[in-house]
């Protein structure tokens, strides 16, 4: 996954955690559309450093956390630590979490 997609996808989750919306976002740091927090948030580009520094006091975090994304996982890094997991578990076990996966699925 590209740096500027992992950076969106760590800044949308700051700014829900913040309580904001990307208008708000976008109004706080002094950005003139709410086009530039969704070209962020999608990836499709980096902050200037001085809306860098802006994002940061408005989130109340430091540049560190903007860049903290080693949670966010790619569907096919997902699929194998799930993969992984399964390959250990007993045949009991494994028949509730299909039972559960259908269920959940069924509520789709």
């Amino acid at each position: 996954m590209k740096l500027t997609v992992k950076f969106g996808k760590r800044l949308k989750e700051l700014r829900k955690k913040a309580g904001l919306s990307q208008q708000q976002l976008a109004e706080l740091v002094g950005m003139e559309s709410l086009n530039n927090i969704s070209k962020l948030e999608t990836g499709e580009q980096l902050p200037k450093k001085e809306n860098l520094e802006k994002l940061c006091k408005v989130l109340n975090v430091e540049a560190k956390d903007l860049f903290d994304f080693g949670h966010i996982k790619s569907k096919d890094e997902l699929f194998d630590e799930i993969l992984n997991i399964l390959k250990t578990l007993s045949l009991a076990d494994l028949q509730f979490f299909k039972k559960t996966l259908d269920a959940y699925l069924e509520t789709k």
